[in-house]
């Protein structure tokens, strides 16, 4: 019998590359853990053979249900969301309980975090660095990934669809970051799961590139379409906007598409009733993109795959193929 996998943010980018490399494989049942019923019944489509829980990760004893018989959870916690401290701790708090129940099978924590935790000063990294404490005082068996920023935010299918492409990033486009494929991560994420024992009290700083700007990428993408595209900078407030339409759309992707603030604003549809904390959050994240960028070495991730990771170009060129 096939031991249980808990994912949460099932349907987010993370989640949705990994989830096909582990469906019906064998090795795990999923358990895939909704945050709505949309979500649940989108998820029962996708995978019909999974088991679908809708849980409220800021619950505690949600969490506790959520991890009941399983044997591993794959956590991945809302970027940018102002209760995500707690559903971290609740996660690992859960899991420890779960490994003290008699006739527990619980054996292993992976927790999806963040390059850079001691960027205090970014708000979300300094929030998952107190999860990660948790972790490490829980003595449970943990493995800690750490990616950068996602190769995969930059829209090549759109831009090679506009006669006059333009981009507008989010920060400074001259600041460079260390960047990651999607599919790389995933990769990465599918052998630690399955390998297990192998991986246990492990952090990986995980990055597919060096440092690499926004510019750079855009004239990768260039070079490839045929078409020059203009990299704007945009304002303070249009990026600010941009960065929690592109993490959340519906009213916030509204809202950013006029460039409108009110005072009002909140993210309730996503269950996040302080939307003004998630700003606070965007602005520091903006602010410090647009002086500094979230740097590391591809030799981890390179050592974990067996093989070099995906370059920009190699990205690029599948994601205009793709579009074929």
């Amino acid at each position: 019998m096939s031991s249980i996998l808990v994912i949460t943010c099932p349907s987010g980018k993370q989640s949705g590359h990994l989830i096909p490399l582990l469906y019906g494989k064998g090795t795990f049942k999923l358990r895939l853990a909704a945050h709505t019923p949309a979500s649940a019944s989108k998820l029962h489509r996708q995978y019909p053979d999974a088991e679908i829980v809708t849980s409220d990760l800021a619950n505690l004893q949600d969490c506790k249900s959520l991890l009941l018989g399983a044997t591993t959870i794959f956590a991945v916690l809302p970027s940018l969301h102002s209760r995500e401290k707690e559903m971290g701790l609740n996660l690992v708090d859960s899991a420890v309980a779960e490994s003290q129940r008699s006739g527990n099978v619980f054996q292993h924590f992976v927790l999806s975090s963040v390059l850079g935790t001691q960027h205090r000063s970014l708000m979300q990294h300094d929030l998952k660095s107190n999860v990660e404490e948790r972790l490490y005082l829980s003595q449970l068996n943990w493995s800690i990934l750490k990616p950068t920023n996602f190769m995969d935010a930059y829209p090549v299918a759109m831009l090679a669809s506009q006669e006059k492409p333009v981009m507008e990033k989010l920060w400074n486009p001259d600041v460079a970051s260390s960047l990651i494929a999607l599919k790389d991560l995933a990769e990465a994420s599918a052998k630690v799961l399955t390998e297990r024992e192998e991986h246990y009290l492990a952090e990986y700083h995980l990055c597919s590139t060096r440092p690499t700007s926004d510019r750079q990428v855009c004239d990768e993408i260039a070079k490839q379409t045929g078409k020059a595209i203009d990299v704007r900078t945009p304002s303070f407030e249009t990026g600010v906007n941009k960065l929690l339409g592109y993490l959340y759309g519906g009213r916030a992707a509204e809202l950013y598409a006029d460039d409108k603030v009110p005072a009002d604003f909140r993210l309730a549809a996503d269950g996040d009733l302080r939307g003004d904390l998630v700003r606070d959050e965007a602005e520091r994240l903006v602010v410090f993109y647009n002086r500094r960028g979230l740097v590391s070495s591809p030799n981890v991730l390179r050592w974990l795959l067996g093989k070099e990771p995906t370059t920009v170009e190699q990205w690029v060129t599948g994601q205009l193929a793709e579009e074929v």
